[in-house]
């Protein structure tokens, strides 16, 4: 029998890969790369710890507890990409400034005007002061 074979015949009913064990597996080459100039000990068994449980998580059988993991970094992943995206647009914007409300912390778009103005959240009603510079 050839190795092929053998090996589809042991990773059958196992995990695999996923978008967590590609992230622990660059999170590890990354500290791995960093600890080049650093070289501490306790940095390098962090990275054996993260790639042991990227091999654990890549041959486990127990798929409904990987994929629950999987999902939860999904989520994860989702909302830094959501963040970066509205940071993004918001850099891109330049005839409106964002501010937060101070009471209720709901972000408010206002136009840009130079100078002090008054405002009124559209939420709480509460009144304050919005400084524009630039």
């Amino acid at each position: 029998m050839n190795f092929r074979y053998k090996l589809m015949q042991f990773m059958s009913g196992r995990y695999g890969a996923d978008t967590l064990f590609y992230g622990l597996f660059i999170t590890a080459a990354a500290l791995a790369f960093l600890n080049i100039f650093l070289r501490l000990w306790v940095l390098q068994i962090i990275v054996y710890g993260i790639m042991f449980y990227a091999i654990f998580r890549y041959l486990s059988r127990n798929i409904s507890a990987r994929s629950n993991e999987n999902r939860k970094f999904n989520d994860f992943l989702n909302v830094l990409r959501r963040k970066s995206e509205i940071a993004r647009q918001r850099k891109a914007d330049t005839y409106h400034v964002y501010r937060k409300c101070k009471k209720c912390k709901a972000v408010l778009r206002l136009p840009r005007r130079i100078g002090k103005h008054k405002t009124v959240c559209p939420k709480c009603n509460h009144e304050f002061t919005v400084r524009v510079r630039r």
